[in-house]
């Protein structure tokens, strides 16, 4: 139970956070973290629906801060939800984690929320997940090869551009075989083949 001068605490430092002065809002962060946490993360959580893209963007970052216990709520709001707003904002989510944890696979159920992502035509969607993928090594890599196939052209395009990101030698040889199936869409030769002759 949560006493009225904690409340107060509360409110004060979450104001705090939302302040444009990096130096204010990241102490107000680590409190905040420290003595609400659970509190702090609902509210977080919650804002993936707020309209004010500010408030959004803060949450996000905020949220992927807290590493992969995180993930199995932003998990649960995906799937609960028809909003294609948060949606992305929990792929966003999922970004923050991977990258600044250094996560290399996700689980059986975060998978689950990539590959719904990856069926899904909206452009935001689209270059969300794909960017997501490009973070998750020889698991996003092997992914984006498949749906460097895809009939969507811009699924394939952004699968194409964050292959060719990573510069190993698989990517190589597949570039190769996309290079002499003639079936691929001539824009997608073309984006190999520049990068090709950089």
């Amino acid at each position: 139970m949560i006493n009225s001068l904690d409340i107060n605490k509360y409110i004060k430092l979450y104001q705090d956070f939302l302040h444009p002065n990096p130096n204010i809002n990241s102490k107000a962060f680590l409190i905040l973290r420290k003595e609400f946490e659970v509190k702090f993360m609902n509210k977080l959580l919650a804002n993936l629906n707020e309209k004010d893209l500010f408030i959004r963007r803060k949450s996000i970052l905020a949220l992927g801060q807290f590493g992969e216990k995180i993930l199995k709520s932003i998990v649960q709001i995906y799937m609960d939800t028809n909003n294609s707003t948060v949606k992305v904002s929990c792929l966003k989510t999922m970004i923050k984690v991977v990258v600044n944890f250094n996560l290399e696979e996700l689980n059986q159920d975060e998978m689950l929320v990539v590959y719904l992502a990856l069926k899904d035509d909206t452009p935001e969607m689209i270059l969300t997940v794909i960017s997501l993928l490009r973070q998750l090594g020889k698991t996003g890599r092997n992914i984006l090869m498949k749906t460097s196939r895809d009939k969507n052209l811009l699924r394939a395009k952004a699968s194409i551009s964050a292959l060719l990101e990573m510069k190993d030698q698989t990517v190589d040889d597949f570039f190769d075989q996309l290079l002499n199936d003639k079936s691929i869409d001539p824009m997608i030769r073309e984006d190999i083949l520049r990068d090709k002759m950089i």
